[in-house]
């Protein structure tokens, strides 16, 4: 899967003229238009009856918690449970158990994890958007026809600055003397894991990997517990996060510096709605608002991610990006780097 930057940031007169296009197709709408603007408005008052939908996900809590509370402020008589699975084994396999022995469960899903989308969507797993909100969205980053890229994440390196005075400002840095045994990364919890380490190897030198292992570094699952880290003073750096967590911490006062490499490697988070939902029509509404401009701004407007949609105020530039190749990190390649992985980082 390719990303277009160039879908991210447009000038000012081409947001304005995709503006003045959209209101006046709005002005005179077709009979087609019209029925379609009838059937949306059947299935926002059917999930409206419906009162409830389930959203499995591997995004930080902070991010979904904003957008659910957004949601529920635009359509309140739909209330918005979030459950946060963040391994492919918790999360996918209960979808498809869930489908399997027809068990309530998730409505919506949230990942980074597109082998699994494309092949689920040959079998018709997800609904195809509906909405209003398809009108302005890029069709290259709406995958399969069912599958939407809401939000470009960059990584980034943080440290605790009442540790470290001399600034980080490199991966290289991490190879400090005095940082041995006080630097923190993520243990391998997903393919977006997997994919950071080759690029690591790839942009940093085939070392580097090896370096970094010598310098002991404590492996958590995933990044909240590894900044939680950073901020109790656990930790003097770490090598693998993220805006939103980082900033979530810095604005209660935790003494954290973070620092995005250019370019700096990035993840897709990807939305779709489940075709087998106990709450169908919720669901659609909830993926139209995930792909509107609203949805698109709160979820990406705090500049803490890049949305694919031009114009979104407060969108960070994916230019400054390399997204991952979501499709190379197989079940096999999996096994194998892990192996190579544990051996090097933990003497398996």
């Amino acid at each position: 899967m390719k990303f277009h930057p160039t879908t991210v940031n447009t000038s000012r007169r081409q947001v304005l003229a995709t503006m003045g296009a959209l209101a006046a197709a709005s002005a005179l709408p077709s009979a087609r238009a019209q029925q379609g603007d009838a059937n949306w408005q059947r299935i926002v008052a059917a999930a409206k009856r419906e009162g409830s939908l389930v959203v499995y996900h591997q995004a930080v809590p902070v991010v979904l918690e904003r957008i659910a509370k957004d949601f529920m402020a635009q359509y309140p008589e739909i209330k918005v449970e979030l459950r946060r699975l963040i391994t492919p084994v918790t999360h996918m396999q209960a979808i498809e158990n869930e489908k399997n022995t027809k068990l309530d469960g998730a409505d919506v899903t949230q990942y980074a994890n597109a082998i699994w989308y494309r092949d689920r969507a040959q079998d018709n797993f997800f609904f195809k958007p509906v909405g209003p909100a398809i009108a302005d969205y890029p069709k290259e980053h709406l995958l399969y026809g069912q599958v939407a890229v809401v939000a470009i994440m960059p990584f980034v390196m943080g440290y605790n600055t009442n540790l470290v005075k001399t600034p980080i400002t490199s991966f290289k840095d991490l190879l400090r003397p005095e940082l041995k045994g006080k630097i923190g990364s993520s243990d391998l919890v997903a393919e977006t894991v997997y994919a950071f380490y080759e690029w690591l190897e790839k942009t940093q030198g085939a070392e580097f990997l090896r370096q970094l292992a010598a310098q002991q570094p404590k492996l958590t699952a995933g990044v909240v517990p590894l900044f939680q880290g950073l901020a109790a003073g656990e930790l003097a750096a770490a090598a693998w996060g993220i805006h939103s967590v980082a900033n979530g911490l810095i604005a209660q006062g935790a003494p954290i510096k973070v620092f995005q490499p250019n370019p700096a490697f990035a993840s897709a988070d990807v939305v779709a709605a489940l075709a087998h939902a106990r709450r169908p029509n919720a669901a659609q509404v909830f993926l139209d608002y995930m792909m509107s401009r609203r949805g698109q701004t709160v979820w990406n407007g705090t500049g803490e991610t890049a949305s694919v949609i031009p114009g979104i105020q407060g969108s960070l530039d994916a230019k400054t990006m390399q997204p991952w190749d979501v499709f190379r990190y197989t079940a096999d390649f999996q096994r194998t780097y892990k192996a190579k992985f544990d051996k090097m980082f933990k003497g398996a």
